[in-house]
C-alpha cells in the first residue's frame, strides 16, 4: 500500500468526522425542540484491500444517520397515553356528575326528601292547619322540581359527551391524514429504506401525530419495509402507506347516540380506551346508568306515595276529578298501558251530600284474572256511572273523568286493586319517572284535597301517618328497598366509582410519565454527551489531518530524491 492509500484512508476519516460534527451540531441545535429525536452517525469499516500478502484497511465508511429510539418503548408510551387521556375524560364526567348530585341547594336530593318528610311529620301535629298543608304541597313540588332538574342536567351532560364524539372523529381524521401524508414523504426521501438514513424531521412529526392519535383511540402500529407505518384499530386498518380511512360519527339506534365508525366499512372503532372510549362510557354507563337509577327512584316514589294517598280523604270531597294517566279502552286493564298494573280487587267510592254526610258507599270491582270478562277502562267507568249522583266517562284522550251532581261530592278509599293510583285518581304525584314527576294539579290548586284520613273526612289521620316516613320504609314496589336506601346506595356507589377512577387515572398518568421519562432518556439530547462527541470528532479530525500532512511530507521527500 502506498502513501496515497494512507492519504485516502485519512480522507475518509476526515469526511466521517465532518459528518459526525454536523450530526452533533444538529442535535445541539434541537436540544430544546419538543418531540425531537436525537441522531447518531452510523459507520462501518471500509472493505479491506490486498497488498501482497497483506489485507489492509481502507478507512471508514459512513452508512447513514439514524434516530436513537426504542420503538417498543414508544408503542408502550402510546398505549399509556391512551389510558391517561381516557382516564382524564372519565374523571371529568364523574366530577360533573358529583357536582350535579350535590348541587340541589347544597343538600342534594337526600336533603329534599328529608325536608318533604319533615313537612308531613309537622302536619300530623295540626292536620287542620291550612298553612301546614300548603307547606307539604310546596315541599312535594320542590322535591319533584329537584328530581326533574337533576334529570335534565344529567341528560344535558350526557348529550355533551355524545356530541363530543363528532369532534373526536374530526381529530382522528386529521391525525390519520397527517400520518398517511408523512408516510409518503418519508418513503420517498428514504427511497423505500434503500438508504441507511432516517428521514429526520419527518419521522418526528409522524411520531407526534401517532401520539396525538393514541389519545383518542386504541391503536396498533406496524412499521413496513418501505419505512411507512400502518395503523390498526382492532382488526381494521386506519392507515396503510399513503391511504387513510375516514371515520364518521353517525347516530346508532343500538346505543341511542353517536357512534364513530369507519366510513368505508361501516365498522365501529373498537376499544374502550382513549377519549373516544371514555366519552362512550361517560354517555352510556356513567350518565346513562345514573339516569336509569334516578328514574327508578322517582318511579318508586310516585307509586309508593300514590298507593297510600289514593285511598285517603282530604278536608273536603271531590266535585270533579280527571285521571292523570292515559289508558287504552276496550281491552283488559293489564294491557291498557297504565304505569301501574291493577290487580284483582275493589275500591270504594263514597258519595256525600252538601253537609258532608255520607249518603252511599259503593265498592267497584276490578277484575284482573287473565280471564274472559276482565275489567276494562270502559267497564270501570260504567260501574262508577251507575252510582247515583255521579257521572263517569272516558275522555277522548283516554283518561277517566268523574263528575258529581250539584250539591254532591265524593271520596275514595279501601283500594285493594291499585286501580286508583294506576288511573291517576286521587294521587299526590303525577308522572311515571324522573322526567315528568310533579305534584298533582288538583292537590296543588287546593291543599284541602291532600289525603289525610282513611275512614272518612275528618275521622282520623291514618293516611297521613302512613305517608310520614314512607321514604324510609321498604316497599315491594322497589323490590323491598326504600326510596332513601336506593338514593343512599346510588350515592355511595357513585362515591366509590369516583375514588376508584381517580386512582386509576393517577396510576395511568404515573405510568405515562414514567414511560415518557424513559423515552426522553433515549431520544432526548444530552448536552454533556454531545459535547464529548464534539471533542472526540474534533480530535479525530485533527489526527486524520495530521496523517495526511505527514504522508504529504513523505511524498515531498520522495520527489526530491
Amino acid at each position: 500500500m502506498s502513501l496515497f492509500g494512507a492519504i485516502q484512508q485519512s480522507a475518509s476519516g476526515l469526511q466521517a468526522s465532518q459528518v459526525g460534527l454536523q450530526v452533533v451540531g444538529n442535535n445541539i441545535a434541537n436540544a430544546n425542540t419538543p418531540g425531537y429525536i436525537r441522531q447518531r452517525m452510523e459507520t462501518v469499516p471500509s472493505i479491506a484491500t490486498r497488498a501482497g500478502g497483506l489485507l489492509l484497511g481502507h478507512g471508514v465508511r459512513v452508512t447513514g444517520v439514524t434516530q436513537m429510539i426504542d420503538k417498543a418503548l414508544a408503542e408502550r408510551m402510546f398505549a399509556a397515553s391512551t389510558a391517561a387521556a381516557g382516564g382524564e375524560t372519565l374523571d371529568r364526567a364523574y366530577n360533573r356528575l358529583e357536582q350535579l348530585v350535590g348541587s340541589i341547594d347544597g343538600g342534594g336530593l337526600s336533603g329534599k326528601l328529608s325536608t318533604f318528610n319533615n313537612a308531613l311529620s309537622d302536619l300530623t301535629t295540626q292536620p287542620a292547619d291550612r298553612s301546614l298543608r300548603d307547606f307539604v304541597v310546596m315541599q312535594g313540588d320542590s322535591l319533584a322540581k329537584s328530581i326533574r332538574s337533576v334529570q335534565s342536567q344529567a341528560i344535558d351532560a350526557q348529550n355533551e359527551f355524545d356530541a363530543d364524539l363528532g369532534g373526536v372523529a374530526e381529530n382522528i381524521n386529521s391525525q390519520l391524514q397527517r400520518i398517511a401524508r408523512l408516510n409518503v414523504q418519508i418513503s420517498t426521501i428514504e427511497g423505500g429504506r434503500t438508504l441507511g438514513s432516517d428521514a429526520t424531521g419527518l419521522r418526528e412529526q409522524r411520531y407526534t401525530a401517532i401520539e396525538e392519535l393514541s389519545k383518542y383511540v386504541d391503536v396498533n402500529l406496524q412499521e413496513q419495509s418501505t419505512g411507512s407505518i400502518s395503523v390498526f384499530n382492532g382488526g381494521d386498518y386506519l392507515v396503510a402507506e399513503g391511504i387513510a380511512r375516514e371515520v364518521v360519527a353517525t347516530y346508532s339506534p343500538d346505543v341511542d347516540g353517536l357512534q364513530v365508525r369507519i366510513k368505508q366499512t361501516d365498522a365501529p372503532l373498537s376499544g374502550a380506551g382513549g377519549i373516544l372510549g371514555a366519552a362512550v362510557t361517560a354517555r352510556s354507563e356513567i350518565f346513562g346508568g345514573f339516569l336509569k337509577d334516578l328514574d327508578k327512584l322517582a318511579s318508586g316514589l310516585i307509586m309508593a306515595m300514590n298507593e297510600i294517598h289514593s285511598q285517603g280523604q282530604g278536608r273536603i270531597g271531590f266535585t270533579d276529578v280527571l285521571g292523570t294517566n292515559v289508558g287504552k279502552t276496550g281491552i283488559p286493564l293489564k294491557d291498557a298501558g297504565l304505569p301501574v298494573m291493577p290487580t284483582n280487587g275493589t275500591f270504594q267510592i263514597s258519595v256525600l251530600d252538601d253537609t258532608g254526610a255520607v249518603t252511599s258507599k259503593t265498592n267497584i270491582a276490578v277484575r284482573a284474572l287473565n280471564q274472559l270478562g276482565d275489567s276494562t277502562f270502559d267497564s270501570v267507568a260504567r260501574d262508577i256511572n251507575a252510582i247515583d249522583g255521579l257521572t263517569a266517562s272516558i275522555t277522548s284522550d283516554g283518561r277517566l273523568q268523574i263528575i258529581a251532581d250539584p250539591q254532591v261530592s265524593f271520596t275514595f278509599g279501601e283500594d285493594t286493586s291499585s286501580f286508583l293510583s294506576a288511573a291517576g285518581i286521587n294521587t299526590f304525584f303525577t308522572g311515571s319517572g324522573a322526567s315528568d314527576i310533579a305534584v298533582n294539579k288538583t292537590v296543588r290548586d287546593n291543599s284541602d284535597l291532600l289525603a289525610i284520613s282513611k275512614s272518612g273526612i275528618g275521622q282520623d289521620t291514618d293516611v297521613l301517618t302512613q305517608l310520614v316516613g314512607l321514604i324510609d320504609r321498604p316497599t315491594p314496589l322497589l323490590d323491598g328497598n326504600s326510596v332513601r336506601n336506593i338514593l343512599d346506595a346510588n350515592t355511595a356507589s357513585l362515591a366509590q366509582q369516583i375514588n376508584l377512577q381517580k386512582s386509576l387515572t393517577a396510576g395511568a398518568n404515573d405510568l405515562y410519565s414514567t414511560l415518557q421519562t424513559q423515552h426522553l432518556g433515549i431520544t432526548g439530547v444530552n448536552i454533556d454527551e454531545e459535547s464529548l462527541k464534539l471533542i472526540t470528532y474534533n480530535r479525530a479530525f485533527q489526527a486524520s489531518a495530521r496523517v495526511i500532512s505527514t504522508a504529504s511530507e513523505m511524498l515531498d521527500l520522495l520527489t526530491k530524491l
